[in-house]
């Protein structure tokens, strides 16, 4: 079974055929796809698809950008104005309720706003990691250009339970915090033309690797659509790279997930 645990079927890009995209996904072998939510509008229709489609797993966050939407000169682009404290509590009630199978996504970003922003996204990334660790659900992480700082709270607040998404820090400092705390790092299917993941792919524990696809973005092939069904390519190249069968790619990854994600 594949799973996709980084996914933004929400976005627009899937309106014209989103359940076609699904049947490809559960065709391909998906038996979960985690819907990662970034504001109130994505993270209510995402607790909705979970309702209506059962391989969707609904994770619930506040991406970094949208968190200091109170800042508005700060941010290169428009987003949306909401309550960033109501949508906290709104994103608690559902962790307590059992709704959700992570908190994400989250984290911080030093790419498309400065310093001056910083202490602002800090206070929503700590709100959101005591959620996730007051009822025991992993974190999905967004951190560009800020991946030392975002291990360092983490770190800070004992969490255990982390999928670092996309991830484009150095190769050592994810190996290291790998082996020291059993974070994960999910790879996207852009693995197949892109250096850094591949270097990850090869360098990272067996045991901390998943696939993502960050759909629709970070495609296989550039200039096209990604969706969640192009997890099987980062699935085939890691086997490659072990020397493994692609089935036992597979159930390592599969393995990964049901670890990091599904309680016992």
């Amino acid at each position: 079974m594949y799973v996709d645990v980084h996914s933004h079927l929400t976005h627009k890009d899937f309106a014209p055929d989103f359940e076609a995209v699904v049947q490809r996904a559960s065709d391909a072998g998906l038996s979960a796809i985690i819907v990662n939510g970034l504001e109130p509008e994505s993270n209510r229709r995402i607790l909705e698809l979970s309702k209506l489609y059962p391989i969707i797993k609904p994770a619930l966050g506040i991406y970094p950008l949208d968190a200091i939407n109170h800042l508005p000169d700060l941010i290169p682009f428009p987003v949306k104005t909401f309550d960033v404290d109501q949508e906290i509590a709104f994103i608690a009630s559902q962790a307590k309720a059992g709704h959700l199978i992570a908190i994400g996504e989250c984290g911080l970003d030093g790419h498309w706003v400065g310093p001056e922003t910083f202490a602002a996204q800090e206070r929503v990334f700590e709100a959101l990691i005591d959620i996730a660790v007051s009822h025991d659900i992993p974190l999905i992480i967004h951190t560009r250009k800020l991946e030392e700082r975002s291990m360092e709270i983490l770190a800070a607040h004992k969490v255990t339970k982390v999928d670092f998404h996309c991830y484009g820090g150095k190769t050592k400092l994810a190996v290291d915090a790998a082996e020291k705390h059993g974070w994960y790092f999910s790879i996207p299917a852009n693995s197949n033309r892109d250096g850094a993941f591949q270097k990850l792919l090869k360098n990272l524990p067996e045991d901390q690797v998943l696939t993502e696809t960050d759909c629709p973005y970070l495609p296989p092939e550039k200039g096209t659509r990604n969706e969640p069904k192009n997890v099987v390519g980062t699935v085939n190249l890691w086997a490659e790279y072990k020397g493994w069968t692609p089935e036992e790619a597979r159930a390592k990854v599969w393995q990964n997930y049901q670890r990091l994600f599904v309680k016992a």
